[in-house]
């Protein structure tokens, strides 16, 4: 099973337990205030009925949200959960300016009951369960839509805790009490409402995740032996997963294979240490010239690095300035270093087709040739001992 499906089975898990404690407080907290004409008492079981709305909604999201990548979302379905947690929060206001109106336009006289108080206190201790049970399993599958919907659970144990209040006011005869303490559960879920709003619609327009985060992973990064100064990090997040793109310097002289090993190593290090981390993208740079972040400075135009000619151009200079010696040279291995703003050619010849057993010699004389070509310096010939 993939980590993914795995993720969404603890999601429906947890969420189906939450689903069932919201339906059996809120229709026993509606009923209690119904009998005790308690209008916080019942907007406080409207309130728990909206978490059951919210569950079903977490359902779906998780199901769809962990899918695995396809051809058409290459990155894969995190943003339905975060699209969803958006349509969360607007459906929270609408019924949070509901209660709030009713509070104030009701005309019935609330009254204080042992079942309606039994009622508000069990709500608070069954949500603050079921708070720390889905916020532990948001935690452990990275799932901001799971842990908004935990603190969605614990502002029903808050708001249930000013209904109580009110009750009691109730009780002493402040009969407005009852719908200040109404009007506080609609002003908290509102507030909940729009933080979970504003925080996934930051990142629907790929605002980048908290500072703190980046720079412990740079500084996960730059504990690496060979890989130096990881610079121009871009990240953005998905449902509570970030997606990485960053450049790391490794030793000039470095393969090609040994910088894509490299570039592996830090993605397995930045996934281990970073378990949010759900994909990362690394630009490999060589460190003859340490960079620092250039998205800052954006140059127009080509960049200087890209001055120089490309490898088929080149092959195709060196075909002709070598021609005397294409005998013994095999310039498909020839080996390129774009070093220090400029390039250094190695060229690959074969010490058993050589004209001359002095092979100082025969170097010199292909040196001698190359200097001929109008780009790079300090060139080499590196002899196969067939």
């Amino acid at each position: 099973m993939s980590k993914l499906q795995q993720e969404k089975q603890i999601a429906q898990r947890v969420t189906i337990v939450g689903a069932f404690w919201d339906a059996v407080l809120g229709i026993a907290k509606i009923i209690a205030g119904w009998l005790s004409q308690s209008q916080a008492l019942i907007a406080d079981g409207i309130h728990s009925l909206s978490d059951l709305v919210t569950d079903v909604f977490v359902v779906i999201a998780s199901n769809n949200a962990r899918q695995a990548p396809d051809k058409n979302h290459p990155y894969g379905h995190l943003r339905f959960e975060t699209l969803t947690t958006v349509i969360l929060g607007v459906i929270l206001i609408v019924v949070a300016t509901g209660i709030v109106f009713e509070a104030f336009n009701a005309e019935t006289t609330p009254v204080a009951t042992w079942y309606g108080v039994g009622a508000v206190i069990l709500t608070i201790v069954v949500k603050e369960a079921i708070f720390h049970y889905t916020k532990r399993a948001g935690d452990q599958i990275g799932s901001k839509l799971l842990v908004a919907n935990a603190w969605h659970s614990r502002s029903d144990a808050l708001s249930s805790v000013a209904v109580l209040i009110g009750l009691i006011g109730v009780y002493f005869g402040y009969a407005w009490a009852d719908k200040v303490a109404s009007a506080v559960v609609g002003f908290f879920i509102g507030k909940i409402a729009v933080e979970m709003i504003w925080d996934n619609l930051k990142e629907l327009v790929d605002t980048a995740p908290d500072p703190k985060t980046i720079e412990q992973i740079k500084e996960t990064v730059s504990g690496l032996k060979n890989v130096m100064a990881p610079h121009d990090i871009r990240a953005r997040s998905m449902a509570g997963k970030i997606f990485l793109d960053m450049h790391i310097h490794v030793p000039a002289h470095a393969t090609v294979s040994e910088g894509h090993y490299l570039s592996d190593l830090v993605v397995y290090t930045i996934k281990k240490a970073h378990p949010q981390v759900q994909d990362v993208m690394v630009h490999v740079d060589t460190d003859d010239h340490i960079q620092s972040d250039t998205f800052e400075h954006e140059h127009s135009g080509r960049p200087p690095a890209l001055q120089l000619p490309a490898r088929d151009q080149i092959l195709a200079d060196l075909g002709f300035m070598l021609r005397t010696h294409r005998a013994y040279i095999d310039l498909e291995l020839t080996q390129l270093h774009y070093l220090n703003k400029t390039l250094n050619i190695h060229i690959v010849a074969r010490a058993s087709q050589a004209p001359s057993t002095d092979l100082s010699k025969v170097t010199q004389s292909i040196l001698f040739d190359l200097q001929n070509i109008p780009y790079g310096k300090e060139h080499k010939v590196l002899w196969l001992q067939d």
